[in-house]
């Protein structure tokens, strides 16, 4: 049974890995990249192919998901993901940008962003699919926070809180509470240096009425500095190409 979790496992992290890198790759990268033995990296590569899952080109040596990789997970939320309006949306960010765009959700106690794309610029933030965020420690968390109400955002701090050992470490709700009505003024999150020095958020909310099953915030993501000098105007690009691409 251990080793069939584990398998399960290392097949996820195979496919996160090719959400980040976009582009095919050989086993020998993969398992470096993953820290998997190679032999069975090369194994496990093996099985996907013949399910359908990763294509292999003998040529070159090297791996890339299939179209029915690619379909996984549509069905979940048909109006976001149909004819790549979310994925044109984080495309326009990134374009303009230059940053590292991210839509993250609500994962129990925890924010966790699900798509990436990464920043184009020397100096970035680099973020993997599947990173996790405090959820109320966070941008990505506030924005996500701000769409519940108060009595859920209690509920949440009471269970954080009871989880946390070190006191000087919970969470003031009244704190809390103040900052979610920021985010709820202004229209969008805004944190720099709260969970990675140096780096920060301008987080939004995207609309409810899209059909996705829990809410969700998209990111720009970038250096504290570049992101105090243009926090409105980077809210304000978030604003138009939201109305843009996700309006019904």
């Amino acid at each position: 049974m251990e080793s069939s979790v584990k398998s399960a496992g290392r097949v996820f992290a195979v496919l996160e890995f090719f959400e980040e890198h976009q582009r095919a790759a050989s086993v020998v990268e993969v398992s470096q990249a993953l820290n998997f033995p190679q032999s069975s990296t090369s194994a496990l590569m093996r099985t996907m192919t013949a399910h359908g899952y990763l294509h292999y080109d003998s040529s070159r040596r090297e791996y890339i998901p299939t179209a029915r990789t690619a379909m996984l997970g549509h069905w979940l939320n048909p109006v976001l993901f149909q004819e790549g309006r979310l994925f044109n949306l984080m495309e326009e960010l990134s374009a303009k940008t230059n940053e590292t765009i991210m839509v993250g959700l609500r994962r129990g106690l925890s924010a966790q962003y699900i798509h990436v794309i990464q920043a184009k610029v020397p100096m970035r933030l680099h973020v993997k699919p599947g990173t996790l965020r405090p959820l109320a420690r966070s941008g990505l968390g506030y924005a996500l926070l701000s769409q519940h109400p108060e009595k859920d955002v209690r509920r949440f701090v009471k269970q954080l809180n009871a989880l946390e050992p070190d006191p000087q470490r919970r969470i003031e709700i009244k704190d809390l509470l103040a900052q979610l009505a920021k985010v709820r003024v202004k229209g969008h999150a805004f944190s720099i240096d709260l969970v990675t020095p140096g780096a920060g958020v301008v987080a939004m909310t995207l609309p409810a009425t899209l059909g996705a099953e829990q809410p969700l915030a998209i990111c720009v993501a970038g250096l504290t500095d570049a992101l105090i000098a243009q926090e409105n105007e980077i809210a304000a690009l978030l604003k138009r190409a939201i109305a843009f691409h996700l309006s019904e």
